[in-house]
């Protein structure tokens, strides 16, 4: 599960989807998110997205920081820092300013620094997942 200090509060966590939560659709969310069932379409987390190790996600995902214990097919932006848990499995591109993948956690795709003077929600440069 997520260390003290990769897990948010329960108050400051926005919104939750449980282990048996289907959603299919787009999230926009001013907070934060944790997702521990599955989702498919795309998220957009002003605050930071956690994926929990029972979490599976078919999705483009952008938000603060990016946190991934779960599965996560799809192309990830992470403004401030994104972090594969050694449960973490993602495929797909990846944008982020800090990257930190744990050992025994895979990772297929490419992968690019999120630069300061690039626009934080400026998606273009990360290929679409489809």
């Amino acid at each position: 599960m997520f260390e003290k200090n990769e897990m948010l509060q329960k108050d400051d966590m926005n919104t939750v989807f449980g282990r048996q939560s289907l959603f299919d659709g787009e999230i926009t969310t001013k907070g934060s998110i944790r997702v521990e069932g599955e989702i498919t379409g795309t998220i957009n987390a002003d605050g930071n997205v956690f994926i929990g190790e029972t979490g599976q996600i078919h999705s483009d995902i952008e938000g603060c920081e990016v946190v991934v214990g779960g599965k996560v097919e799809g192309n990830i932006i992470a403004r401030s820092k994104l972090k594969i848990l050694k449960t973490g499995i993602l495929k797909g591109n990846i944008k982020a300013k800090k990257l930190e993948i744990e050992e025994g956690a895979r990772f297929i795709g490419k992968s690019s620094p999120l630069l300061d003077d690039e626009k934080e929600t400026d998606s273009d440069n990360v290929e679409k997942n489809i």
